[in-house]
């Protein structure tokens, strides 16, 4: 058991180290020490793959081990965690007014739907969306899918333009 507790502190020191490699200037460090740094992390990371192994081979812990992987697995424990992992990607991507994130193809393509310019204004938006629209809409045997596009556009850019 002090076999595991010291491979796992030994690893938890030298992935603080090489985090800390990792985000320094390149001169503050030498190869040489990177590397020695580096070998005693795959040192360590060897050392826990063996403590593992020695404590799977006890009866005790062998038998939790069996029953951890099978409720692991279980399809409705699968389900329940798609659920969670989309509904955290969900809240990720949707803005503090609730809004979603605009991609850059869905911003160029506003652009392009209204016919406007990148340094365009507010006003000049407005505008381009309600000779847009009166040529596109429903009522007057316009398209409801281009119809649609143009006041996507329009929220696109006037959510930008704020």
């Amino acid at each position: 058991m002090n076999l595991i507790v010291l491979s796992l502190i030994i690893f938890l020191i030298l992935y603080g180290v090489l985090w800390l490699i990792s985000n320094m200037d390149k001169k503050t460090f030498s190869g040489m020490f990177k590397f020695g740094i580096i070998i005693l992390s795959v040192t360590a990371i060897i050392l826990l793959f063996l403590a593992g192994r020695y404590l799977l081979s006890l009866p005790f812990f062998a038998v939790i081990g069996t029953a951890v992987k099978r409720s692991m697995f279980n399809f409705v424990n699968i389900i329940y965690l798609y659920r969670f992992i989309s509904a955290i990607l969900k809240v990720r991507r949707m803005r503090s007014n609730g809004t979603f994130t605009s991609s850059i193809s869905e911003v160029n393509d506003a652009y392009k739907t209204l016919g406007l310019e990148r340094n365009c204004s507010r006003q000049e938006i407005i505008n381009a969306h309600k000779t847009k629209i009166k040529e596109a809409h429903p009522d007057k045997a316009g398209d409801n899918e281009l119809a649609s596009k143009i006041n996507r556009a329009r929220d696109i850019l006037l959510e930008i333009h704020k």
